[in-house]
């Protein structure tokens, strides 16, 4: 009784350190979701103006059609057995295609606007266009969280409804802090450093996979080698060589 009980702690201290990695992650894209949302309208505001049409149906459709389609690929990738290369090659595309944004934002903006589009489709293009693929990379994050969560059947429901509060408390305080204060320092600049985060958060996922591989590579070379050895010693001297 005693030794299963060590066990249970040593296995729950164990998971304590990845859990809170796994929902730190996902509270790190639910904040940069919603502070992209935020920055989306003024992103578009210049070009098509601040109609309710441009900030619910183009801004807030997107995200949420975005979203969705995360949604979808990501709870499909988080079967895959190389999920946490992806996940980290995701999140390093959706930082880069960010740093790389407010360099196409007036060329793309400018070109739907030529195109003589009206302003409700007009922006709905544009921010189709400069914020759908950033976010359905992002979008991918929480069903993959959710996966790396969860270690038996009955936990999936609390896993899931663990990672989802937590992300959503981070989108609430992304929400507040963009509105509030970011937007008035430098869009540019905030686009700029969530894009900086997201790359080493990507980065920091693909090394600690590389590293993780090597240990697993390098346990697996030694478990051959010793039962060879265990092989050769079995071998009786008349049958060896």
């Amino acid at each position: 009784m005693g030794h299963e009980l060590s066990k249970k702690s040593e296995w729950a201290n164990r998971r304590t350190p990845r859990a809170i990695g796994i929902i730190l992650i996902a509270c790190i894209c639910g904040w940069f979701i919603m502070e992209l949302e935020i920055l989306g309208v003024r992103v578009l505001a210049p070009h098509f103006g601040s109609a309710v049409y441009v900030v619910t149906g183009s801004v807030i459709g997107v995200f949420l059609l975005s979203l969705s389609s995360g949604y979808m690929i990501g709870g499909w990738l988080s079967r895959k057995a190389k999920s946490k290369r992806t996940l980290g090659l995701n999140l390093i595309t959706s930082g880069i295609y960010l740093g790389a944004m407010p360099f196409f934002i007036d060329p793309v903006c400018n070109g739907i606007f030529n195109m003589g589009l009206d302003e409700k489709w007009g922006s709905l293009l544009a921010a189709l266009v400069l914020f759908g693929i950033p976010t359905l990379l992002l979008g991918t994050v929480s069903p993959t969280m959710v996966r790396w969560l969860t270690t038996q059947a009955s936990d999936s429901g609390f896993s899931a409804g663990l990672v989802l509060a937590f992300s959503t408390l981070a989108s609430f305080l992304g929400c507040i802090v963009t509105a509030f204060y970011l937007v008035l320092l430098s869009v540019r600049w905030t686009i700029y450093a969530s894009g900086f985060v997201l790359v080493a958060l990507g980065g920091t996922i693909l090394l600690q996979t590389s590293a993780q591989n090597k240990r697993r590579r390098s346990s697996e070379g030694k478990g051959k080698t010793k039962r060879q050895m265990l092989e050769n010693q079995l071998v009786p001297e008349s049958e060896k060589v």
